[in-house]
C-alpha cells in the first residue's frame, strides 16, 4: 500500500515492491496506448494524486509522442477544472455532476484502445496535523489491476461511451440555447435601439419642415439654425445607420462561424496577418476619422533568431478578423490622438509542443479587473459598440486551437493600458 500526503507532498512510507510495480505497470499501460485512452475519474482529489507520480505527465507525453486521443471524465468542481488546466490543451475533458456515497474508498480506471482495463481504488481520508489547523488528505493505493475480459471491457467502454455522448449532447443543447439567446438580445436590444435613434431623428426632422412649412417661416435668423438642428439629427441618424450595418455585419459573421463545420485551413504566417489587420484599420481612419486619430504601430519578436517567414500557424484569411478588432478597440478606447499599439511574438512551449505568444498591448483607458471577466462574453454590456466584436475574436481563437487572455500593459495598474495575449499551436 503507497501512502501520500496532499498538503506537504511528502511519502509517509517508502514504496514497497508492490507499490513500485503500481507505478511501473500503470505507466507501461499508459505508454503501450496506441490511439485512445479513455479515464474515468470519481473526483478532483484523484487529478492531484496522477499529477504527484507523474502520471498525467506519461499521459501528455503519449499525446506528444503518438496523437493518441485521449477523453477524461471527472465531476463537475472547482477544483478538478483547476486541475485539468495542465491536460485540457491535449485532451478531450468533459466535467459531469456524480452523486458519489460518502464512502472512503473510490476506484477509477484507465481503457486502452478499447481492449484492457487498468483499475485501482483509492482510500481517501482526511487527517489533522498538531501543527496546523488545515485537515491533510492522505491516500493509500489497493486493489489494482489490469484486465482483457472481453464482456467487462465492453460493458465499461458501453458506459463510458453513453455517459460521453451524453454530456456532449447537453453541452451541444445550452450552447445553442445561449446562442438564440444572444442573437434574440442582439436583435431586440441593440438594433432596437439603433432604430430607435433613426426614428427619433426623422420624426424631428418632419417636425422642424412641417412647422418652417406651415407657418411660413422665412426668417434670416431662424433658417440657418434649423437647418443646423436637421444636420446634426442626419448626422446622428447615418451614425445610427452605420452601426446597424456593422452589428448585422458581426452577426452574419458569427453565424458563419458557428454553421461552418468543415474548415479549410492553411498555414498563414502571423507578422503577414498582423501586418494586414493593420493596413485594414488605417484604411478605416483614412475613409471615417472624425478625431483625427492616428496609429502607431510596432511589431517586435522577441528572440532575434527567429525568422518572420517562420513564424506560421494553421488558420485561414479570417484569422484577420482578430487583429482587426483588437487594433480597433485599441483606436476605440484610446482618447488621444496617437494610438500607440505594441505587438510582441514569441515562442512558447508546453511539453514538447511549440506554440506562438501574441501580447497585443495599448497605452489607452485600459479595463478595470472588474469588468475582465465579462469582455468575452455574449456581448460586453459596458463596450461603446455592440459589444460582439471580443465575442467574434474568442471565437476565431478557439477556432484556430489557440486561447486568448486579456490583463494590464502595466501590473495592476489598469489605467496604463490593456493588453491582450493569445498563444496558437505553431505549425511546422
Amino acid at each position: 500500500m503507497y501512502k501520500y500526503n496532499e498538503h506537504t507532498g511528502n511519502n509517509n512510507h517508502h514504496p514497497s515492491k508492490i507499490d513500485k510495480e503500481f507505478l511501473h505497470a500503470l505507466s507501461d499501460f499508459i505508454q503501450s496506448v496506441e490511439f485512445k485512452l479513455d479515464i474515468m475519474l470519481p473526483g478532483s482529489a484523484f487529478l492531484q494524486f496522477l499529477s504527484y507520480y507523474k502520471i498525467i505527465d506519461y499521459i501528455i507525453s503519449q499525446k506528444l509522442a503518438k496523437n493518441i486521443i485521449i477523453r477524461l471524465i471527472c465531476p463537475l468542481d472547482e477544483d478538478s477544472a483547476r486541475m485539468t488546466k495542465q491536460l485540457v490543451p491535449f485532451i478531450g475533458y468533459r466535467s459531469i455532476k456524480l452523486s458519489l456515497p460518502n464512502a472512503p474508498s473510490y476506484s477509477l480506471f484507465f481503457i486502452r484502445d478499447n481492449q484492457d482495463i487498468f483499475s485501482f481504488s483509492i482510500d481517501m481520508q482526511r487527517q489533522k496535523q498538531h501543527d496546523n489547523k488545515d485537515a491533510d488528505t492522505v491516500f493509500s493505493v489497493n486493489n489494482w489491476s489490469c484486465s482483457k475480459d472481453v464482456s467487462i471491457v465492453r460493458n465499461t467502454v458501453y458506459c463510458f461511451n453513453l455517459i460521453w455522448e451524453e454530456k456532449e449532447n447537453h453541452d451541444k443543447t445550452i450552447i445553442e440555447k445561449r446562442h438564440s439567446e444572444l442573437l434574440l438580445d442582439l436583435i431586440s436590444h441593440d438594433i432596437g435601439n439603433y432604430h430607435q435613434a433613426i426614428q427619433n431623428s426623422l420624426d424631428i426632422i418632419t417636425s422642424i419642415v412641417k412647422r418652417t412649412t406651415n407657418n411660413n417661416d422665412n426668417n434670416a435668423n431662424s433658417q440657418p439654425q434649423n437647418n443646423e438642428i436637421i444636420f446634426s439629427l442626419i448626422t446622428t441618424a447615418k451614425k445610427a445607420l452605420t452601426k446597424s450595418r456593422t452589428l448585422v455585419d458581426n452577426i452574419r459573421r458569427l453565424e458563419r462561424l458557428c454553421s461552418q463545420k468543415d474548415l479549410k485551413l492553411i498555414v498563414k504566417n502571423l507578422p503577414e496577418v498582423i501586418n494586414n489587420a493593420h493596413a485594414t484599420v488605417e484604411q478605416t481612419l483614412n475613409d471615417n476619422n472624425p478625431q483625427g486619430k492616428r496609429i502607431r504601430f510596432s511589431l517586435n519578436v522577441a528572440d532575434i533568431h527567429l525568422h518572420a517567414t517562420d513564424i506560421n500557424i494553421v488558420a485561414e484569411d479570417l484569422i484577420e478578423e482578430i487583429f482587426v478588432n483588437l487594433f480597433s478597440n485599441s483606436v476605440k478606447y484610446t482618447d488621444s490622438s496617437e494610438v500607440k499599439i505594441d505587438i510582441l511574438i514569441r515562442d512558447y512551449f508546453i511539453g514538447e509542443a511549440k506554440y506562438w505568444m501574441i501580447t497585443v498591448s495599448d497605452y489607452g483607458e485600459g479595463i478595470p479587473d472588474s469588468t475582465k471577466k465579462e469582455l468575452f462574453e455574449r456581448f460586453y454590456s459596458k463596450s461603446k459598440g455592440s459589444g460582439l466584436g471580443l465575442s467574434i475574436t474568442r471565437t476565431l481563437v478557439e477556432r484556430y486551437k489557440g486561447k486568448i487572455w486579456v490583463g494590464d500593459r502595466v501590473y495592476e495598474d489598469y489605467t496604463q493600458g490593456t493588453t491582450f495575449g493569445m498563444v496558437f499551436p505553431a505549425a511546422y
